[in-house]
């Protein structure tokens, strides 16, 4: 991935090779790793054979669930030692479960369109340990990852911490594959000299410099495996799987939502209660309504909504102990004039013909007498 500085004894930078020295080649390798795992490694510079396992990768990125994303690493032909020429993109890896595939890009014509398509035109999301250095060298061959699609693992992580002025140090890939996967990466960067740095241009390349570069996407691949377990149930929100500063908690859009819910919830069932009580009531009103007339006048049950109908005069008299009227003018007669005696008041005065006689009078005829 780094080139490291070289020599005046190293040769001079190598220009890309001619299209009529583009001699296809496929290799399929297997390395073990960490635990006395097996990796599969396709090694290639074929147009065909890269869009077949391309094909696969995006295949199984479609199936994949938890881990959706894609190891990416990058290796660069030597320094210039006189910097009088930029070093250039010579190896592309790419890794995904126990497969890596390595793209000898600098022996190819540098169309490669499934390459290319691959990493900037499906979505797919790449992880990086250090891209600084790979956005460059990908910007050089037109060659755009989208920021939002690219994850530099450097910028979750940090081993190291701080160095005598406070600052934050960047973390390598040895040391967080030491830290995180396993304690046998702490010799990962000895085991390969620096100056086989300068030979990623070589065709083919030579078996120490290919188990490196499956390694290091295959490395890249299983960091965030594990930093993704822990970004997932620790620091991302739990509704929608975006980064939150809470760690864990929810997020202020999905606190939001979830308050809406609950509120939603209580209005649901103060509108159940209410309906229930509505109906209890309907129901006890027609249950007055079908009960029987009692058969004690003076305890009748009350009309609905609490309305009393009014009693007329005729239902009072008969309901208490009143004197009927009839009676009571009858009396009220006797007691002023006796049983016999007639009085000349007409209102007291028996209205008909043999008790009556006739009068001149109107008001003291009877009707049909005049």
């Amino acid at each position: 991935m780094d080139a490291s500085s070289s020599s005046s004894s190293v040769p001079q930078p190598l220009l890309p090779p001619p299209p009529s020295a583009m001699q296809a080649f496929t290799q399929i390798r297997t390395f073990t790793v960490h635990g006395g795992k097996e990796i599969d490694v396709v090694y290639t510079n074929e147009e065909e054979t890269m869009s077949k396992y391309l094909k696969m990768y995006a295949q199984w990125y479609a199936e994949e669930e938890e881990n959706k994303f894609v190891g990416l690493d990058l290796e660069y032909t030597r320094e210039d030692p006189n910097h009088e020429e930029d070093n250039y993109l010579a190896v592309v890896q790419l890794s995904m479960r126990n497969h890596v595939l390595v793209c000898h890009y600098s022996w190819t014509n540098g169309e490669c369109p499934a390459l290319r398509s691959f990493l900037q035109n499906q979505g797919i999301v790449f992880c990086t340990v250090d891209k600084r250095a790979d956005f460059i060298k990908l910007y050089y061959e037109k060659i755009i990852i989208p920021r939002e699609n690219w994850i530099d693992i450097q910028e979750f992580v940090n081993v190291k911490g701080l160095n005598e002025r406070g600052n934050l140090m960047r973390d390598g890939m040895a040391s967080l594959a030491t830290s995180i996967i396993d304690e046998s990466y702490s010799q990962m960067k000895n085991k390969f000299p620096p100056e086989r740095h300068n030979y990623w241009e070589e065709r083919p390349l030579s078996d120490l410099n290919l188990e490196y570069a499956a390694k290091d996407a295959y490395v890249s691949y299983q960091l965030y495996v594990k930093i993704w377990f822990f970004l997932r149930y620790l620091v991302f929100c739990p509704g929608c799987k975006k980064e939150d500063t809470l760690r864990g908690h929810l997020c202020d859009k999905c606190n939001k939502a979830e308050i809406e819910v609950e509120r939603a919830q209580k209005n649901a069932a103060a509108e159940i209660a209410r309906l229930n009580a509505e109906l209890a009531s309907v129901q006890a009103e027609l249950a007055s309504l079908k009960a029987p007339a009692s058969s004690d006048n003076t305890q009748q049950t009350s009309p609905p909504h609490g309305k009393r109908r009014k009693m007329n005069d005729e239902q009072w008299l008969e309901s208490s102990d009143a004197p009927k009227s009839s009676d009571y003018w009858q009396n009220l007669r006797k007691s002023w004039t006796g049983d016999e005696q007639k009085s000349d008041d007409p209102w007291t005065t028996e209205m008909s013909d043999q008790q009556s006689p006739k009068s001149d009078n109107p008001w003291l005829t009877k009707p049909g007498n005049y």
